[in-house]
């Protein structure tokens, strides 16, 4: 006797496609996963550039600063600005002054503000009876001198502020 094994063989009719909607789902997440690495690759760049933007508006700054304090005409010279700024009196600053530095991508404007006199102090509180060395025994007058620059092509803007002590 014989008996008959029937193997039962999943044809075409038996079948759901369970294994098509897993790999669906699996690439979905995985595509979703890369759109957000991307975003997030595309936001590390902008920072990156924008930093970059604001260390050369800084440096520019810095360097337009040096150029303006050594010119004679702001700060050596006539000194109308400066008698302006005694005029006006402590902490008034003066009206916002262009300033060319040869740039056309840049604009930099600069305030003068008298600050007070340099008195006799090695450093707060306590007083001298003498000058120090080299200074003279009548107070100089102190200054502010802000200047701000804005890059167009970068889109980043920077504020210097130095004290200053004319001779």
């Amino acid at each position: 006797m014989s008996v008959a094994k029937h193997t039962a063989m999943a044809g075409p009719s038996n079948q759901r496609g369970a294994v098509l909607v897993i790999s669906l789902i699996v690439l979905l997440v995985v595509t979703l996963l890369g759109v957000g690495s991307l975003e997030t690759a595309v936001f590390q760049e902008r920072m990156a550039v924008n930093a970059q933007n604001k260390n050369i508006s800084f440096q520019v700054t810095a360097s337009d600063l040096e150029d303006m304090l050594e010119e004679g005409t702001i700060f050596g010279g006539t000194a109308t600005q400066l008698n302006a700024a005694l005029n006006r009196g402590i902490g008034v600053p003066s009206s916002a002054t262009s300033y060319d530095n040869g740039d056309a991508n840049v604009s930099a404007e600069y305030t003068i503000t008298y600050v007070g006199d340099a008195g006799l102090f090695a450093r707060p509180g306590m007083e001298r009876s003498t000058p120090p060395p080299g200074q003279s025994a009548i107070p100089r007058p102190r200054f502010e001198a802000r200047l701000t620059t804005e890059s167009a092509g970068a889109r980043a803007s920077s504020t210097h502020v130095y004290g200053v002590e004319p001779n």
